[in-house]
C-alpha cells in the first residue's frame, strides 16, 4: 500500500514513530490539494495539519512523499482524522494511488504546538522540497491563529489514538 506523507510525516523521525517499517519511494505532488492548519471543530486548544481538496485547493498542489507500508497501518484510527484517497504524481515520473489522513471536520485556522510545527520545516528541508513551497507553507502557518498552548511538551513518545496523547 502507498501512503502520501505530508506535513509532519515528511520528517523521518516522525514518520518512523507512526510507521517504523515504512519505505520512502519518492517525493511527489498531490494536485488540487492544499496544506492548511486548523483546530478540530469544537476544539480551541491546538491546530493540526489538514489536507484540503476543495475551494482554494483548486489549481494548487501539496508536496510530500510516497511511502510503501504494510496494510496494518491502513486500519489505524486517530481522533479528528479520516482516511482519504488521492492520486500522487511522483517525482520519479510514476503515478501512485495513495491514501492519507486529513481532518474529518476542520474548525478555525490555528497553528499547531511548537513541538509539532518543528517537524514540518525540518521535514521539508530533509525531503529537499522547493524553497517556494516551503515559503508558502510558512505563510499559511503564519496566517493561522496562534496556538494557545504553543509551548506544551510532546505528550507521548509513542503516538496514541486520542488527540490529547498526540
Amino acid at each position: 500500500m502507498y501512503y502520501f506523507g505530508y506535513c509532519t510525516w515528511l520528517h523521518d523521525v516522525e514518520l518512523r514513530r507512526f510507521m517504523p517499517e515504512a519505505k520512502v519511494i519518492t517525493t511527489g505532488r498531490a494536485p488540487n490539494h492544499k496544506l492548511q492548519f486548523h483546530a478540530a471543530a469544537g476544539r480551541s486548544d491546538r491546530g493540526w495539519c489538514h489536507l484540503n481538496d476543495i475551494n482554494e485547493a483548486w489549481g494548487t498542489a501539496a508536496l510530500g512523499i510516497v511511502v510503501e507500508h504494510p496494510p496494518k497501518h491502513f486500519e489505524e484510527d486517530y481522533d479528528d482524522f479520516e482516511r482519504c484517497f488521492l492520486t500522487v504524481l511522483g517525482d520519479d515520473g510514476k503515478t501512485y494511488d495513495c491514501w492519507t489522513y486529513r481532518m474529518s471536520n476542520p474548525g478555525q485556522p490555528m497553528r499547531p504546538p511548537n513541538f509539532y510545527w518543528q517537524h514540518i520545516p525540518d521535514g521539508m528541508v530533509e525531503q529537499q522540497l522547493p524553497q517556494d513551497y516551503i515559503d508558502s507553507v510558512r505563510a499559511t502557518y503564519e496566517a493561522a491563529a496562534p496556538c494557545p498552548r504553543a509551548d506544551r511538551p510532546n505528550p507521548s513518545a509513542i503516538p496514541g489514538r486520542g488527540a490529547d496523547t498526540r
